[in-house]
């Protein structure tokens, strides 16, 4: 087989794309197919003088590579065990012409093996499959009709003209995803070495900036090919296991909204600690009723409108800040606090939240009150980790 470079990942690249999603956090089966290619930055065979115990160490160098990226990349490391973790090279099989002879054929991975990046390669597999049983299919038919033996050759040829064409051009697209997912750089100054210290102002890198405009002209009518261009040999059939089916009729409109799609979201809202100085060591639960806000203080509440969490920390205020719901988002306001409250993006940009003025905050923002000490990050999990009753009513007063 031939072989192809590995994909190279890290500190704020692109995450490639697996066969798999990476939205199933706790899903093992997902977590396997999405980490396992996502590691491979050198050979199995190292030759370049490095520790070989780092080879036993997979988790570990996972997460050193991956630190500073989202919560979603992140938690799937986490959630996978030392021994599910494999590392190995990605290989690919170049596309030939000659696909089979005579009576013998091939289909899937023997004549087209392509790498991971865009999920197709068993798609490729099965939309092989289907074309042979129909040209077979179709064989038959005629053979019945002209009373003329069935010219199986005949239709394993006209397979592979039908099959050819479109899983050369997919193949190419995976092997350039690769491409562009080992070149990609967010910001200017990553792996420029002296020039290294760019990164920390943020400043778009043009490649990036000329990609997304590439990919918001181009992208909805390439994966509109990728995934429905064999729809055509599907006439005449029943239709079924179509996403247009059961799909919820704003779809659409997320894929077009990312607000809209945000304020879809069926999960639950957390406040995950992640300073030293909460004082928690259990998530916080928000609530989506627009009723009861969340107080965030140094000191009880005295009135039952919400719940509230008080936090011992000279820089919290007696009463610091409240998270409100509305209209499907959640809002943080800062009630005049006397060390400020600061929200940090995904992106890493800071900013202070002004005082009593709603702020909108969105998964894997980090929020501080007054101290990164004092800090917590916005989760939002399928479901919050059970607590006892005791270690609730430590962690979550209600008021």
């Amino acid at each position: 087989m031939e072989s192809q470079t590995p994909l190279a990942v890290g500190k704020r690249m692109k995450f490639p794309t697996s066969e798999g999603s990476i939205e199933l956090i706790n899903h093992p089966f997902t977590i396997a197919f999405s980490v396992r290619h996502l590691q491979n930055v050198e050979s199995i065979s190292d030759d370049k003088g490095n520790d070989p115990s780092i080879y036993h160490r997979k988790k570990e160098r996972l997460l050193r590579i991956f630190e500073g990226w989202c919560d979603n990349a992140v938690d799937l490391i986490l959630a996978t065990e030392e021994e599910a973790i494999l590392r190995r090279d990605i290989y690919d099989r170049i596309p030939t012409l000659t696909w089979g002879k005579g009576r013998v054929t091939l289909l899937g991975d023997s004549v087209h093996a392509m790498q991971p990046n865009m999920g197709q390669g068993g798609c490729m597999a099965i939309e092989d499959s289907y074309q042979l049983a129909w040209e077979l299919e179709n064989a038959w038919e005629q053979s019945i009709k002209s009373g003329s033996p069935i010219d199986i050759d005949s239709s394993l040829r006209s397979y592979e003209r039908e099959r050819r064409l479109r899983v050369a051009i997919i193949h190419g697209m995976a092997r350039m995803a690769a491409l562009m997912a080992s070149t990609y750089k967010a910001y200017l100054g990553v792996g420029l070495g002296p020039l290294e210290f760019l990164t920390k102002f943020r400043i778009p890198h043009p490649g990036r900036v000329g990609g997304r405009f590439f990919v918001d002209i181009m992208m909805p009518s390439m994966l509109s090919w990728v995934l429905g261009g064999n729809s055509d040999k599907l006439e005449g059939r029943p239709l079924s296991c179509r996403l247009t089916d059961k799909a919820n009729d704003q779809l659409r409109r997320w894929f077009e909204d990312d607000e809209a799609l945000e304020r879809a979201i069926n999960g639950e809202w957390i406040l995950l600690p992640h300073g030293d100085g909460t004082g928690l060591s259990k998530p916080i639960s928000l609530s989506r009723n627009e009723m009861k806000p969340f107080i965030i203080g140094s000191a009880p509440m005295q009135d039952n409108s919400g719940s509230s969490v008080t936090i011992s920390s000279p820089q919290v205020s007696p009463t610091h800040a409240r998270i409100n719901y509305k209209d499907g988002a959640f809002f943080l306001i800062d009630l005049r606090s006397e060390h400020g409250t600061w929200i940090i993006d995904n992106e890493g940009k800071q900013y202070r939240v002004p005082p009593n003025y709603p702020a909108r905050i969105r998964p894997s923002d980090v929020i501080q009150f007054g101290s990164e000490k004092v800090s917590f990050r916005v989760k939002v999990t399928s479901s919050v980790p059970r607590v006892s009753e005791n270690e609730s009513t430590l962690a979550l007063q209600g008021v």
